[in-house]
């Protein structure tokens, strides 16, 4: 079939929007301590924020300090005995406004971190498949039925 080269394509540029965040990078480093303080690189590099800020935003919300040097020792891979905490994860999180730290670790186990926004649309589809399964199951059993009756 030939292409009609005066009609636009709508769809030749488009892209599906994304759900997910994070996952497009799965590090292949073996060890997890390492493979999280690249990704506390990446978020920091990614920001554009100075060190100092960051970490002032995660101590405010954290209730507690935090020291840009600490910020400087968890995305060093070779600072052993620097693991950042679930919590500090968080509060990265939420001073960066970059869930990949938390995403990416979570890709490789077949989990996904979505934005609030998706969750409706996702539990709508997970519905239209379920209520489609139920149907092909009740036509099959109905098949059945009027083979016996």
């Amino acid at each position: 079939m030939k292409h009609d080269r005066r009609t636009l394509d709508l769809f030749e540029d488009w892209q599906p929007p994304r759900v997910a965040v994070g996952g497009e990078v799965i590090r292949a480093h073996p060890d997890v301590d390492a493979r999280i303080s690249m990704a506390i690189a990446d978020a920091l590099r990614a920001c554009g924020r100075p060190r100092d800020e960051i970490a002032a935003a995660m101590a405010a919300y954290l209730g507690r300090p935090v020291s840009p040097h600490t910020l400087n020792n968890y995305a060093s891979a070779g600072q052993e005995g620097h693991c950042i905490s679930l919590a500090r994860s968080v509060a990265l999180v939420a001073a960066t406004h970059d869930p990949r730290l938390i995403a990416d670790q979570l890709a490789p186990l077949g989990w996904a971190v979505i934005e609030t926004r998706h969750v409706h649309a996702i539990r709508a589809g997970l519905a239209r498949q379920r209520a489609a399964e139920l149907t092909r199951i009740a036509r099959e059993e109905e098949a059945l039925w009027r083979a016996v009756s």
